[in-house]
């Protein structure tokens, strides 16, 4: 059933989440003590992680690791590239592994077996929802009439009782097909069908809005299907919280009805919605507020869901996501999940709905083309005048290359440089020294141990500039007008937070938006990895929990309202904090799949994390890593980085 900790939007605040915040300006103070560990159990880990450590980051460890890392790349190069190829099947089978339909239609199998119709229909009593009615809208054009029989029976079938099927009879239909609608509306009352003259999409579908009783209403294609818990699902999310919109994860089918592969979605995500209608099937409006905004546009036929989507969530919308498969989409000839050439017009109509929600929300930015049909990019039109980049470093070399691919890259956006240099050998201290005066960059010294947080902070402090970005010295600038791509997110107020896709050399993913609860704290799926037949999104901008302090750009004001980075984190999770702190605050962490940013990764110091900061990182934030990250399907395994479907079904 419905579950209703996946509404929530952002992340929940710890109890005074804010105590341990450093202030931006420097602290002449002594260090802040870390978590007491005294209890003789603790003191024996720490032991033991030290020696695990020492272990791990060893010459001859470091060279197996750096040895396998090139190994697994490969392999996930070589998979990537044989679904790609006809004989597809054939190789995957070589190479022992199942192809990635073969793989999810099991899956979803053995999911339908722990989540039965029977468990869906349980779920909710007579009495809470013996005033919900839901209508469905199914217009009705020259339809294939096996496939048309297949679309009613899965409404028929529905656990939940009280519904309400309007065809929509979009024009003349064939002798057959509407005899036979009309003796099914004659046997089942339920069932009503509306006559009329071909009018478009959008005129039709108002047609059955406007006579539909339902005080919830969803829309099924002719060709498709709903699984039979799927209105049992609704009820049980429109019961609990009384939303303006609910949508579904759906999957793909074939012509034959027989699962392909899924479209598996986050939890509410705005930024996403500017890109791209993610939403999809199942799509459940509240039929009094999809009516008060004047219901589907005729303008916007082909991205009329769309467009009816943006105006709905205008104004703080209450949007629910049911993580489950509800709807099957059938791929055929002449259908967008077969191709997107099949409706090319879709696209104008959606960069057109884009355009007009910008004018009507007063967002002072542009809708140019995304990098896949019917995707969306933003552009702010009045960017900030300059951005601070803050780039802590020990490694003369990384700097020079870091500075020389922002010095080949053009900007609008004035980018001041500031190097945070941990003094530790003269030698080299002079050397970046001398990096930075080559291209005009201030140097802040730091002493004493290793403290990210500190470091930053102090640099930050007294800085003017509107924005900052905080960067590694390993990550190397590919894109012109990199800067300005970062800065767009903000062009809409409520983000606070904005991070890029990171990319290894060979093109696999480094970052790509940070999970919480991976492991039980914190990851990057999809590292390794091109992309992934579960997981769309990896190319799109949208709402993420956390991104890497990598590349981090935040408004300034917002830093400082915040206390600058935690300095109970040294060396981890500073950027995730950061970030949480952020979304208690009520803005968004947006990642910015626009930027195109190399990271080598941890090229300067040694991996891993320490247990004092795990124990100080869920002492503040525990309350938010015991819940499924919001942001990542919980279809898909939180175990591990690769993306791949979980093993545990869900409750």
């Amino acid at each position: 059933m419905f579950r209703y900790r996946d509404i929530r939007g952002r992340a929940e605040a710890a109890p005074d989440a804010s105590k341990h915040a450093d202030p931006p300006q420097d602290d002449p103070g002594p260090e802040a003590a870390p978590p007491a560990l005294a209890a003789p159990i603790l003191r024996e880990l720490e032991l033991l992680e030290w020696r695990i450590s020492r272990l791990e980051n060893a010459a001859v460890i470091r060279l197996v690791r750096w040895l396998g890392n090139r190994v697994i790349r490969w392999y996930r190069r070589l998979g990537h590239f044989l679904l790609k190829t006809p004989l597809s099947g054939l190789l995957q089978s070589i190479m022992g592994r199942q192809s990635p339909e073969e793989e999810y239609r099991r899956w979803f199998n053995q999911q339908r077996v722990v989540s039965s119709p029977a468990a869906g229909a349980g779920g909710l009593s007579q009495a809470a929802t013996e005033d919900l009615r839901i209508s469905i809208l199914t217009p009705v054009f020259q339809p294939n009439l096996p496939w048309l029989k297949e679309a009613v029976a899965s409404v028929t079938q529905q656990t939940f009782g009280n519904w309400e099927l309007l065809l929509l009879l979009d024009g003349p239909a064939g002798d057959d097909t509407l005899r036979w609608i009309q003796d099914l509306a004659a046997a089942e009352p339920r069932i009503r069908v509306l006559p009329g003259e071909k009018g478009g999409i959008s005129a039709t579908l108002n047609r059955g809005l406007s006579a539909c009783r339902g005080s919830y209403v969803t829309f099924l294609d002719q060709d498709d299907l709903i699984e039979s818990n799927a209105l049992a699902e609704v009820a049980a999310a429109i019961t609990a919280v009384h939303p303006d919109l609910i949508y579904s994860d759906e999957d793909y089918v074939s012509a034959a009805g027989i699962p392909a592969l899924p479209i598996f979605k986050p939890g509410w995500s705005p930024a996403l919605l500017m890109t791209c209608m993610y939403m999809g099937h199942l799509f459940v409006a509240d039929t009094t507020k999809l009516r008060a905004i004047g219901g589907f546009r005729s303008a916007h036929d082909g991205a009329q869901d769309f467009d009816a989507a943006l105006r709905m969530t205008d104004a703080n919308p209450t949007v629910v996501h049911i993580p489950r498969v509800l709807y099957h989409w059938r791929k055929h000839a002449g259908s967008t999940a077969q191709s997107h050439d099949s409706k090319p017009y879709s696209h104008a109509a959606g960069l057109a709905a884009v355009r007009e929600t910008l004018s009507r929300r007063r967002i002072p930015a542009s809708v140019v083309d995304g990098p896949f049909p019917n995707t969306y990019r933003l552009l702010m039109n009045d960017r900030p005048p300059s951005a601070a980049i803050i780039v802590p470093t020990r490694n003369p070399d990384l700097l020079r290359r870091l500075f020389n691919s922002i010095r080949q890259r053009s900007s609008s956006i004035q980018a001041s440089l500031h190097v945070l240099l941990h003094a530790q050998d003269e030698a080299r201290d002079a050397r970046i020294r001398a990096v930075a005066s080559e291209f005009g960059a201030r140097v802040v010294q730091f002493t004493g141990p290793f403290n990210f947080s500190r470091m930053n902070n102090r640099c930050a402090a007294g800085l003017e500039d509107p924005v900052l970005v905080f960067m590694n010295d390993d990550v190397i600038v590919l894109d012109d007008a990199w800067l300005e791509k970062l800065c767009d997110p903000f062009v809409r107020e409520e983000v606070g937070v904005v991070g890029a896709r990171l990319n290894y050399a060979d093109g696999t993913i480094q970052h790509a938006g940070i999970l919480l609860d991976l492991s039980s704290s914190s990851g990057h799926p999809g590292r390794f990895q091109l992309g992934s037949p579960f997981w769309p999104w990896l190319s799109a901008t949208r709402n993420v929990s956390a991104v890497t302090g990598a590349c981090i750009a935040i408004r300034r004001n917002l830093f400082e309202q915040l206390g600058g980075f935690d300095r109970n984190f040294p060396n981890n999770f500073s950027d995730v904090d950061l970030c949480l702190k952020a979304q208690a605050a009520g803005l968004e962490v947006v990642l910015n799949c626009d930027v195109n940013l190399c990271h080598d990764e941890a090229q300067t110091r040694t991996t891993g994390t320490q247990l004092q900061e795990r124990v100080a990182f869920w002492t503040k934030w525990g309350s938010t890593l015991t819940s499924h990250d919001f942001y990542y399907s919980p279809n898909l395994s939180s175990r591990v980085e690769t993306i791949q479907l979980s093993s545990e079904p869900q409750a």
